[in-house]
């Protein structure tokens, strides 16, 4: 197959043609734009899904599906509609304490103040998610003992850990403090836990998992990949 480019002259009857201008080749899967064969768990994309119940597909093929602890509202644009008091989705993703994994998420239309966006509460300050602070203009990355902290606007965005590095909209915004001993609990998303709790008010459009730690250039490509869903 011969991709076109910008410099790519095509034979016309009348000589040759030069396209101008820029062409761009969308990567098949988002998760793994440039087909490094990442380490992916899961990939979800409720933005441009069929249906909700398409949304909880895991598009990796591994089949992660999201399962349902309480449905949130969808449409096709937004994707998940979280309501902030009883809506959540539920994976079998185990965070692991030796900060070895990553986790991807945009979203928009975050309102609720300290309302897990995604990830698992193992107790206090022993967390493995992002959590959105629209109100205080704080967004916070749990991996370990503490947590780590930005100053700037998170009601929408691109948000990112992977290992011990967070990232927002794919820079780096910093690095979380380690944490020690087993969690058990399974992350979920729009809440803190499989049961629920500490919802959050939020829109999410794409969500990816991976069982290890992505690079700083990775969390660039997928951030961009994702922009463009």
């Amino acid at each position: 197959m011969e991709i076109i480019t910008p410099s790519t002259r095509i034979l016309s009857i009348g000589g040759y043609i030069r396209f101008q201008g820029v062409v761009t080749v969308a990567a098949a899967n988002w998760w793994d734009p440039n087909n490094e064969g990442l380490c992916v768990w899961a990939a979800y994309a409720p933005k441009g899904a069929a249906s909700l119940a398409a949304s909880y597909t895991d598009l990796s093929g591994n089949s992660h599906d999201a399962g349902v602890g309480a449905a949130p509202d969808w449409d096709g644009t937004n994707g998940w509609k979280f309501n902030g008091s009883s809506h959540y989705l539920t994976t079998a993703f185990v965070a692991a304490s030796d900060q070895s994994q990553s986790i991807i998420i945009r979203y928009s239309n975050c309102v609720t103040d300290g309302g897990f966006v995604a990830g698992v509460s193992c107790g206090y300050k022993k967390q493995f998610g992002y959590q959105g602070y629209p109100g205080f203009s704080l967004a916070l990355w749990h991996n370990g003992a503490n947590y780590m902290k930005q100053s700037f606007s998170c009601a929408a965005g691109i948000a990112a850990i992977a290992g011990n590095g967070a990232y927002w909209n794919g820079s780096s915004a910093g690095s979380i403090p380690a944490w020690s001993g087993s969690c058990g609990s399974v992350s979920c998303i729009g809440a803190q836990g499989p049961s629920g709790g500490n919802y959050s008010a939020v829109y999410v459009q794409a969500l990816a998992i991976y069982d290890c730690t992505l690079t700083g250039d990775q969390v660039a490509a997928i951030t961009a990949a994702m922009q463009a869903l």
